[in-house]
């Protein structure tokens, strides 16, 4: 309940709310809650069991061109606010380091239940003017199940290795060999030459995932997927950490799907 109220544009007046989990941006080892709070409802269970959450919940249907509020709440209770105007894409952001105040009702790792609000109007860098009294009381998904890898990443990691070593010899057969049958519906185009396509492959992979000083840090295996992080220089003096998933085909793990996480202090 309640809204982000902004001059000339107007109200965000949530009435659902939807909690996922996702990694810090600023610090991807550790995660945080996303909060989704909106006028529509969304597929819950869609974008809590997703491999990218947040890309998942600001894209599902329901809330194409509707105006939403995001929040992200860290470990210690800190929140983080981005209200979207969707026709104009037009973002206020703050946190409760600057002009926002949390109070909780109950914070723990299954529930949230707080208002984030402003004690007076919060002013931005060309003069526009927004308040911000939002209360939201929500059930957090719990962590996906599975057992601990050890540093490598056990199999899957060992198969990641080969798949990049595949990837920067720009070997398409290799390549082939190496990724999940959903991986090859992005990298397989039939309009490119086999080294065509392993050019492009090199090119999504860097863009996923840190090129340089690559290590296999940690990973969750359940069933025949494994979820794993990878750690590695974004630019130099700059280090970030990509997730990737891979799956098991038979005895054979395989690349499946690889974003960017977020960096690393």
């Amino acid at each position: 309940s309640g809204a982000s109220t902004v001059t000339k544009l107007g109200r965000i007046a949530p009435t659902h709310a939807v909690a996922y989990l996702t990694r810090d941006r600023r610090n991807a080892r550790e995660s945080r809650t996303e909060v989704l709070l909106t006028d529509a409802v969304v597929d819950a269970a869609a974008i809590q069991a997703a491999f990218d959450p947040h890309m998942t919940a600001i894209n599902d249907d329901a809330i194409k061109d509707r105006n939403y509020v995001l929040l992200w709440v860290g470990a210690d209770g800190a929140v983080g606010m981005n209200a979207t105007f969707s026709k104009t894409m037009t973002q206020f952001i703050d946190d409760t380091s600057g002009a926002l105040h949390v109070t909780w009702t109950t914070r723990s790792a299954a529930r949230l239940d707080g208002r984030l609000y402003s004690t007076a109007p919060i002013k931005t860098m060309d003069g526009t003017t927004y308040t911000v009294d939002l209360r939201f009381a929500v059930d957090v998904p719990s962590p996906p199940a599975g057992a601990v890898l050890p540093a490598g990443g056990g199999d899957p990691g060992k198969a990641l290795l080969a798949f990049f070593a595949a990837v920067a010899a720009k070997n398409w057969n290799a390549i082939r060999a190496a990724s999940s049958p959903a991986a090859l519906q992005i990298f397989d185009k039939s309009y490119n030459t086999p080294q065509e396509n392993a050019s492009d492959v090199a090119d999504l992979v860097d863009a996923w995932i840190p090129k340089q000083k690559r290590v296999v840090a940690r990973g969750v295996l359940s069933g025949d997927s494994a979820m794993l992080d990878v750690e590695g220089e974004t630019f130099p003096g700059m280090m970030g950490l990509s997730r990737v998933r891979m799956v098991k085909a038979g005895s054979v793990w395989q690349f499946d799907r690889a974003a960017m996480a977020g960096m690393l202090p």
